[in-house]
């Protein structure tokens, strides 16, 4: 039958003759949830399943290494692995989706996901790696190239013996084949480097491989950087070539991504527009026959939905929007889009902490991913009376999971709902996160949740027959005690973002993380001249990989960042700095934005503690200043305590 609102994303399609309930595959994204031997463990056949029964087509979940290289991701190097990875494929299949593999060889990135020999077309590392201490990759002999492409062959056997019922081949992204495809990475004279045909040899003839191991009619997936934005590296015109003969070689379909690891903030970063790499898909698809799947930036099944009616791509790729919310597509099918928990392309999660911290990754807006000690929501014995205080992620996220087990809630909250994603949502490239706050109070009114807007205090509180207490006030702009303070040209980067405080044309923000940069880039872009002084060496040493967007930004913007010192002192017309050895200068200002950071706010909890005998939690910035993820899932741990 045919879907009334999103007709084209749940339209059944063909792979070969591979069918496909639905348009929407899950793409890979490690999990580091293996054994170290690269078999499967218990935990992550229960995240394939999950994904799976999330409603869409195909899944496809970590990458599976052709030869032994990963310390915590899989393999299927020998055939002794075929077992653990048929738990994978069934359970899968158990819940209704096609079961993929993508097998990958990180080539040079062998270091950045933990795996031990560092080999490469040519011995040539990203020059930031190198800097950081990367090793130098060995450059492959031609007879182990050869061996390369047979162990590709021989894992897709083993892949097509474990149940899977379609492989992915990983050429994009900075791995081993893409460095092959890649003109900068890539400095072969033998017959797999050199001109285009030559680099393309190595992907060509893994398809060939597989194809004679597997069968003619075992669907052959290949994914390709359409632009790996690196200088001198791959782009969409060679991408275009390279799927023709990847078609001709007996490929099924083709994958398009983006990017690098080594060029890592183009992997759907907040810097980037919604569906990123559709329009080279696009391209690609005009150039071949077989069908084109996408990924980047798909954030909502309307957006979805619009790639496919217009025929640009045939399959939509969801990697980091069913990490925030695995049951995206079954939510669409339900016409429940509301309901989908979106990404906010922080980053935070799956990249700072997890991917680029050698841990699991996880989701800052999803606390449940990977985690199954225990059920999502348990129901509470006995219901309560719950106040929340604070209606920021972290007071919200309590209240919404402390009403799903059973609780009686209510929300205090002196301003609009959303807390400090009010001011962060302001920039323009971090509009996504107006989504999270729309979807916050969506569930607020599905599960009839009351807010009260009004300060809650003490005796509100003592008054209100509670039984439990959240509080989540979030944290307090930390203040400087230095002379001058109170000049009038001094303002909060908080009030400039949230309440458009008013700031002359020579602008010097103190405090150099991510929202003093925040606050200076939507100053200069409305024309203001604006300086960040930051008092440690480091410039935006919280943000993370995004800090690399950042940069850009600020560069772009002709923003000028001065670190290693602090402010001493304010002036009608200036700021007065100090560095670490007692120099001073002084720097004209028109206006002065303060962004030191945040200090938390305990005192209504100690108070509520002290004077009650209810159960009080925090959550937060109020019980500690740091990032939306630690708000999110420390709510969450609230409501499920409470």
């Amino acid at each position: 039958m045919r879907h009334s609102k999103y007709p084209k994303l749940f339209e059944k399609g063909y792979i070969g003759n591979l069918e496909i309930k639905n348009r929407i595959v899950r793409m890979p994204m490690g999990t580091d949830l293996g054994n170290p031997d690269g078999s499967a463990t218990d935990r992550q056949i229960t995240a394939y399943a999950e994904a799976a029964e999330g409603g869409v087509g195909i899944v496809y979940m970590d990458a599976c290494a052709p030869v032994k290289i990963h310390h915590c991701g899989l393999t299927i190097e020998s055939d002794s692995c075929i077992a653990s990875l048929s738990l994978l494929a069934e359970a899968i299949k158990y819940h209704g989706a096609v079961a993929g593999c993508q097998i990958a060889h990180p080539g040079r990135d062998a270091g950045f996901v933990g795996g031990d020999d560092l080999v490469a077309p040519s011995a040539i590392q990203w020059e930031p790696w190198y800097q950081a201490g990367a090793a130098i990759p060995r450059e492959l002999s031609l007879k182990e190239v050869q061996e390369m492409i047979s162990a590709y062959g021989d894992a897709a056997r083993r892949c097509k013996i474990a149940g899977f019922e379609i492989i992915d081949i990983h050429a994009a992204c900075g791995t081993l084949a893409s460095n092959f495809l890649s003109p900068l990475n890539n400095t072969r004279t033998d017959m797999y480097g050199g001109s285009l045909y030559n680099r393309a040899r190595f992907v060509v003839e893994i398809i060939k491989d597989i194809k004679k191991k597997t069968g003619p009619d075992y669907p052959v997936s290949v994914r390709l950087s359409c632009n790996d934005n690196e200088p001198g590296g791959i782009r969409v015109e060679e991408t275009v070539e390279v799927a023709k003969m990847c078609e001709a070689a007996g490929a099924d379909v083709i994958n398009i991504t983006g990017g690098s690891h080594a060029e890592a903030v183009r992997c759907a970063s907040i810097f980037l527009p919604w569906g990123i790499n559709l329009e080279d898909a696009a391209k690609i698809k005009e150039a071949v026959k077989i069908p084109v799947m996408c990924a980047g930036g798909f954030k909502t099944p309307a957006f979805a939905e619009k790639a496919l009616s217009e025929g640009k791509i045939d399959y939509i790729g969801l990697g980091k929007p069913v990490l925030a919310d695995p049951f995206w597509a079954k939510k669409a099918k339900e016409g429940r889009p509301e309901d989908i928990k979106p990404c906010i392309n922080c980053l935070i999660g799956c990249h700072d902490r997890g991917l680029m911290a050698g841990r699991v990754p996880h989701c800052a807006v999803n606390p449940t991913l990977y985690k199954y000690e225990a059920p999502a929501v348990i129901p509470a014995k006995t219901p309560k009376n719950v106040a929340v205080i604070g209606g920021g992620p972290a007071g919200i996220e309590a209240a919404i999971t402390a009403s799903r087990r059973g609780h009686i809630v209510t929300i205090y909250e002196k301003r609009e709902l959303g807390g400090a994603m009010l001011e962060a949502s302001v920039p323009d490239y971090k509009s996504d996160i107006k989504l999270l706050i729309q979807y916050y109070k969506t569930q607020l009114d599905k599960l009839n949740i009351q807010v009260v807007k009004e300060e809650a205090t003490i005796d509100t509180i003592k008054n209100g027959s509670y039984d439990a207490a959240i509080v989540a006030v979030g944290g307090k702009t930390r203040t400087l005690d230095v002379p001058g303070i109170n000049n009038k040209i001094v303002t909060y980067a908080m009030d400039v973002l949230g309440k458009n405080a008013p700031t002359g044309h020579k602008v010097v923000v103190i405090g150099g993380g991510i929202t003093g940069a925040e606050t200076a880039d939507v100053l200069a872009e409305q024309g203001k001249e604006v300086t960040i002084v930051e008092m440690m060496d480091s410039f935006l040493g919280n943000a993370g990989i995004s800090a690399i967007g950042y940069l850009q930004k600020i560069a772009e913007a002709g923003i000028k960042v001065i670190t290693g010192k602090r402010l001493e002192s304010v002036k009608d017309h200036s700021a007065v700095l100090v560095d670490r050895f007692g120099n001073r200068s002084e720097l004209d200002a028109d206006s002065i934005v303060i962004s030191a950071g945040f200090v938390p706010q305990k005192e209504l909890a100690n108070q509520i503690e002290a004077e009650t005998n209810m159960d009080v939690y925090t959550a937060g910035d109020c019980k500690s200043a740091r990032q939306i993820q630690d708000a999110v899932h420390e709510g969450y741990i609230a409501g499920r305590l409470v």
